[in-house]
């Protein structure tokens, strides 16, 4: 006897070429496995799935499949607060916070622009992003559908879009967020908060027409770049202003 998957929303996108127009997929049940692993086999990364029903009841990762059964699996909610704990996320993030790999590397330049602490360095590899995942709650902004399904991982999003500024308005979207932490507060290469720094500091810094019509700047302690508003910040304030609900 088989069971039964029913990949819900935009999830049958994500699955392996062979699944992806055959929805439901049942499947004769061969060896005991969690519904975890099954849904992984079929090429879903565990962090792209908000809700699990067996049967019609709600189901955390580690209900066995069994023959007979049917699965209903679910996509994240918009918008998903990651910070309430689920039955699939019993531990929650306790604040939106991401990390980025080099396959959506533009998006953190991006996030960072509209105040979010993002976590990026092009010259991490899957190792290392695994191991700062480890070290702190983050959630994990990639393209990597292999990544996201590292056990590591326990929050997640498989980005859609190609162009950065859709991948950002995609971010904005799914977590529901209606107004940025603080743009153009962080360094764009550090991602570490800016400090005030006094215009007679840096004046032979300066450029003749910054110094004539900027007053106030910020500075990162750690690579020490200088940052002002100029006409892009105003640009990208009017940008995230569209893009937030």
């Amino acid at each position: 006897m088989n069971a039964i998957y029913h990949f819900h929303g935009d999830l049958p996108r994500l699955l392996r070429p062979r699944w992806r127009t055959a929805n439901p997929i049942a499947l004769p049940v061969t060896r005991a496995t969690s519904i975890k692993d099954a849904i992984e086999a079929f090429g879903l990364p565990h962090t792209e799935v908000g809700d699990i029903a067996c049967d019609g009841l709600p189901a955390d990762f580690c209900r066995r499949v069994e023959a007979g059964q049917r699965f209903d699996i679910f996509p994240h909610p918009t918008p998903w607060d990651v910070t309430r704990p689920t039955i699939l996320h019993p531990v929650p993030l306790p604040e939106l916070r991401f990390v980025v790999d080099v396959n959506a590397g533009r998006l953190a330049r991006y996030l960072r622009m509209a105040g979010f602490d993002t976590l990026y360095d092009p010259c991490w590899d899957d190792r290392t992003i695994l191991a700062v995942l480890q070290a702190e709650p983050r959630l994990l902004l990639s393209r990597n559908l292999d990544l996201l399904k590292r056990k590591q991982v326990a929050f997640g999003r498989r980005i859609r879009a190609d162009n950065p500024l859709d991948q950002l308005r995609e971010v904005i979207v799914l977590f529901g967020i209606r107004e940025p932490p603080k743009p153009f507060s962080r360094c764009l290469e550090c991602n570490l908060p800016l400090e005030p720094v006094a215009k007679s500091d840096i004046l032979p810094r300066l450029e003749p027409l910054t110094i004539r019509y900027v007053d106030l700047f910020g500075i990162c302690r750690n690579c020490d770049r200088i940052y002002w508003e100029g006409s892009h910040v105003e640009k990208m304030g009017m940008l995230l202003a569209q893009m937030c609900p």
